[in-house]
């Protein structure tokens, strides 16, 4: 018979914030058991770091290239998805390095006060199970949304086709979508110039 050895709360917060790239909020500490005011106290020993309200990183799992990204998601309490050029960024639909990165988040969520987007774009969609796929535990819209999205955003042309062209060449959106994505391309060029 095998024994269970219990669980430091320590050893719980990193099991949690290694599925988040590192992250981890006071509430995910709380569903694991482990109760809010730790994360402080790992603060002051050096353990974590706090980034933001609500939000804090265990310095013993290692920066990931995506953990900005869940950190967004994360940001918006965990209601956030990744949108228009930083979900072709995590597509790796073209080569995009965006500046501030899009979160999409419902149109009736209201931000926390104190809560400031300076790192992020808020866009405003009404999203369902089927808008969302996620790419290493981060959700993110399916890359025809993320098309439209970048398109109306005034991603370069070049990125844009690009990004058509790459997810139709791995089967990520079929041929009309494909004609679709282009004609909206097309008349928010013409509209441009």
């Amino acid at each position: 018979m095998t024994v269970a050895l219990p669980t430091l709360p320590y050893d719980r917060l990193v099991e949690v914030a290694a599925a988040q790239h590192g992250l981890i909020r006071p509430t995910d500490a709380e569903a694991a058991g482990v109760d809010p005011v730790y994360l402080r106290k790992l603060v002051a020993t050096g353990r974590a770091r706090h980034l933001a309200r609500g939000l804090y990183r265990i310095v013993a799992i290692p920066p990931t290239p995506n953990e900005e990204f869940h950190e967004a998601v994360l940001w918006a309490n965990g209601d956030g998805v990744i949108g228009g050029e930083a979900a072709l960024a995590l597509w790796e639909l073209a080569d995009v390095n965006p500046r501030r990165i899009e979160v999409v988040l419902r149109p009736g969520y209201q931000l926390r006060r104190g809560q400031r987007a300076e790192r992020f774009v808020i866009l405003r969609r009404e999203l369902g199970d089927e808008d969302i796929d996620y790419i290493e535990n981060i959700p993110v819209v399916r890359p025809a949304i993320a098309i439209a999205q970048a398109i109306d955003l005034g991603v370069d042309r070049g990125l844009i086709e690009q990004a058509i062209a790459n997810a139709r060449g791995r089967a990520l959106i079929d041929a009309l979508t494909e004609a679709r994505l282009r004609v909206r391309l097309h008349d928010a060029i013409g509209g441009r110039e």
